[in-house]
């Protein structure tokens, strides 16, 4: 079975993380923690900021380290669509955040295959997300709150889009060819 990847900051956002891979396991589907943090975080993931920095084309020191948090969230963006692409394992894409994390995890979605699920609970969901979305199938949720600790709303809402992240890995859609 294909696990969900639960991506997000865990530098800023561990415990909703960690509930959001809770609720994935807790409706049946395995789940990896995949920490996306551009500064040092000593959070324990299936998947530490180091792995993903990896695979940018100039390797990690591009990715960690930066003043700049601009450009430490590009480069993050590009080592995670990388590594998202040399995975042949992902039954469904959940993330988790604001607006960093946001332009971090939809880029990265925007790159896989129509069909992939990937949904992204985000505080950037009320407005246009044209710019996150584009022509592709990411689903986004409105997290309504702040996703900054765990509350009746941030549970109910990451709750809910970790049980649909988990539906689509459980039941993943025939792929149909020649059509």
């Amino acid at each position: 079975m294909r696990p969900v990847y639960v991506i997000g900051t865990c530098d800023t956002k561990e415990a909703e993380l960690r509930y959001a891979v809770e609720r994935v396991e807790a409706a049946g589907a395995p789940a990896l923690l995949i920490d996306i943090s551009t500064t040092p975080c000593t959070a324990k993931a299936d998947v530490t900021p180091e792995m993903v920095a990896r695979h940018h084309s100039q390797g990690a020191d591009a990715v960690l380290g930066h003043p700049d948090r601009g450009r430490a969230v590009a480069a993050m963006a590009e080592a995670l669509t990388r590594f998202l692409l040399a995975r042949d394992d992902i039954g469904a894409v959940l993330g988790l955040g604001g607006g960093g994390n946001t332009s971090m995890v939809t880029e990265a979605m925007r790159a896989l295959p129509i069909g992939v699920p990937k949904l992204m609970v985000s505080t950037m969901a009320s407005g246009n997300v044209a710019p996150y979305v584009g022509p592709t199938d990411i689903m986004m949720t409105h997290a309504v709150a702040d996703v900054a600790g765990l509350n009746a709303i941030t549970r109910t809402v990451i709750g809910n889009a970790a049980h649909a992240a988990a539906g689509m890995a459980l039941n993943a859609v025939p792929q149909v060819t020649g059509e």
